[in-house]
């Protein structure tokens, strides 16, 4: 099952303190870096572990190919407190063999140890506790690099350990003599966590690139699951995004998995619960998306058997596809449909998905034969029905009789064959097929099942998309073929109208018309007078309500306008309404001559007035006498 791990470590506990010998009795015999190599290369006392399954280094000549010799210098040499190694964990994908994951490690090697001396070693055992195979590599490494002067002339074990020289006042950097005569220098970049996260990401990289070449779909990420449950949410994969949200395992080592602490107990048991949820997710997700798939195609077939049904029509197959609109038009339907047909033939579908994933997770010969048989059992099925459908003839003739029992042997003959078939191998089949039950093998189909069917949808989800535009390819088309024969036919009446006999007509039709709406059109003409005159009428009152409106203002300032009697006039100003009255005054006030006449102004000096006080109000009355009262006293 292709994991991603990656761990960098010292020869040191991240106290400071030396490994503990109890703690990796079985992992380190000894506390120095001598004792690691032993165990990288399954040297010594680790010999008897037959898990080491390829080794290689790249050392000096003074170490003659032995790790043991080299690390074993470095533990003698280095000054005190220094590093003497540092080790590279990797985990291997085991859907490769050796000779794949070779690859991975020689070009991660490359990128990033080709100027360093290392030594490593891949091993291969059972997990401690998913008992499925676990390829890894430990990567054994002096931070020391191999520089110029090393690559011109190795320097001897006790000098190449040494601290390295630093440039003396006025240099920029140690002269070649001095270089020579003092250590190689250390890589800064084993400090820089900046470096350690491109590591991982080139170390993920490298994998999915030889994954991809041998034909495995399934992929390694590097990120946390937090980031990967992000991306997977922006994307819309609500099955991953629910993977992804989990907490992380907790890191195992080997120590912890043989002893009896309990950590080992809860990490099994969390890993159990993750793929079981997993599952439980699975089979929720594919449900989904084969209840979309069924939708899309039946939209999909529906599309084209509406597109079938026009092109069968007589108005399509009349259409005149020489106009430049509609055989645009046309031809973007048809470019639609062979999108469709290409679309369709991408779909892999649930059992296609299924198939495929157990190609990946399967040797040649168990995937060839789970195929036959599951092809067989088909077979088998096909049989049993056809078999229970023959009906033995009816009629007098012997040759149909014969005929129909020849049929019946022959099919009773192969639903025996395949039944034996079928019988013998069913052991084999389900020995197989337990195969991918494992818990490991399950979780990898299961993704590259999910990511199958996930580009079944972004396919479908193009389809649907594809289909809208050519329905509304059809409806457009319909509209201008449509437009076409309107334009047609109105071509058509405007000739019709040319001819003299239409043109006579259309004399008659129209005085006819204008005879009939004479009537109207008086009526209209008068209704338009009458609203002419209210109109000046409705000015006029204008006038006379901001005239009297500016009067009424002049009135808050102790003014009084009063309509009085004219002895040339025998109307009595008793007689006239108020409204009357109020046209007067207004009339006044805008300066007309005989308004003016017949309206006097009252204010605080004219107390003469006490006559006809039709327009003045009781309360201006009130007053009126009230200060004539003062004044008499």
């Amino acid at each position: 099952m292709a994991t991603y791990h990656l761990r960098l470590k010292n020869d040191t506990q991240p106290s400071g303190a030396k490994v503990s010998a109890k703690r990796h009795v079985d992992y380190i015999l000894r506390e120095d870096g001598k004792s690691h190599a032993d165990y990288i290369n399954r040297e010594g006392a680790q010999g008897e572990r037959t898990d080491c399954v390829f080794k290689a280094n790249h050392l000096p000549k003074w170490a003659k190919g032995s790790a043991q010799k080299f690390f074993s210098a470095a533990t003698r040499y280095e000054n005190k407190g220094n590093r003497r190694y540092k080790e590279i964990e990797l985990s291997l994908p085991n859907e490769l063999t050796l000779e794949q994951n070779l690859e991975i490690v020689d070009r991660f090697i490359a990128d990033h140890l080709s100027s360093h001396y290392y030594a490593y070693a891949i091993h291969e055992k059972a997990g401690e506790l998913s008992g499925e195979r676990h390829p890894h590599v430990h990567i054994m490494f002096s931070e020391r690099l191999i520089d110029d002067v090393e690559k011109i002339s190795e320097r001897p074990a006790y000098k190449y350990f040494r601290r390295a020289a630093r440039p003396l006042k006025g240099e920029r950097v140690a002269s070649f003599e001095r270089r020579r005569e003092h250590g190689a220098p250390k890589a800064p970049k084993w400090h820089d966590k900046k470096y350690l996260c491109e590591m991982r990401a080139d170390f993920a990289r490298i994998q999915n690139e030889v994954l991809a070449k041998n034909g495995f779909s399934i992929r390694v990420d590097h990120r946390s699951l937090k980031a990967q449950q992000s991306e997977a949410a922006e994307h819309g994969n609500d099955f991953l995004a629910k993977v992804y949200k989990r907490m992380p395992e907790s890191y195992i080592g080997i120590i912890s998995a043989h002893e009896d602490d309990g950590l080992a107990a809860d990490v099994k048991r969390f890993r159990e619960n993750v793929q079981k949820r997993q599952h439980s997710l699975f089979q929720d997700d594919v449900q989904k998306k084969t209840a979309e798939e069924e939708e899309m195609k039946f939209l999909v077939n529906q599309a084209e058997r509406a597109w079938l049904f026009l092109s069968n029509s007589p108005a399509y197959k009349s259409a005149n596809f020489e106009d430049e609109t509609l055989n645009g038009l046309n031809q973007g339907i048809l470019s639609g449909l062979t999108r469709i047909q290409s679309l369709k033939r991408k779909i892999v579908g649930f059992l296609g998905a299924r198939e495929q994933a157990q190609k990946e997770y399967l040797p040649a010969t168990d995937y060839k034969f789970l195929r036959d048989y599951e092809n067989t059992m088909r077979q088998y099925e096909d049989l049993d029905r056809l078999s229970k459908q023959l009906i033995a003839p009816s009629g007098k003739y012997h040759e149909d009789f014969q005929a129909f029992q020849t049929i019946k042997r022959g099919v009773e003959k192969k639903f025996s064959d395949l039944r034996s078939f079928l019988a013998q191998n069913n052991s084999q089949y389900w020995a197989i097929f337990g195969k991918l039950e494992e818990p490991y093998r399950r979780k990898n189909v299961e993704l590259v099942m999910h990511r199958l069917l996930q580009n079944d949808l972004d396919v479908l989800r193009d389809l649907k998309i594809t289909k809208e535009k050519i329905n509304l390819e059809a409806t457009r088309q319909k509209l201008a073929d449509t437009k076409i024969r309107l334009e047609n036919e109105l071509t058509r009446l405007e000739n019709l109208c040319q001819t003299k006999e239409a043109k006579e007509k259309i004399v008659l039709i129209a005085a006819d018309i204008l005879h009939k709406n004479l009537k109207i059109a008086l009526e209209y003409e008068e209704a338009k007078k009458r609203v002419g005159d209210l109109y000046e009428k409705l000015q006029e009152a204008k006038k006379r309500f901001n005239a009297f409106d500016d009067g009424y203002k002049q009135l808050k300032q102790n003014r009084v306008y009063r309509v009085i009697a004219n002895n040339a006039d025998s109307t009595k100003t008793s007689d006239l309404k108020e409204n009357e009255l109020a046209a007067i005054i207004a009339d006044a006030l805008l300066g007309e001559p005989n308004a003016v006449q017949l309206v006097a102004r009252f204010g605080d000096n004219n107390l003469e007035m006490d006559k006809d006080w039709e327009m003045m109000l009781e309360s201006d009355k009130d007053e009126f006498i009230r200060k004539k009262i003062i004044r008499e006293l």
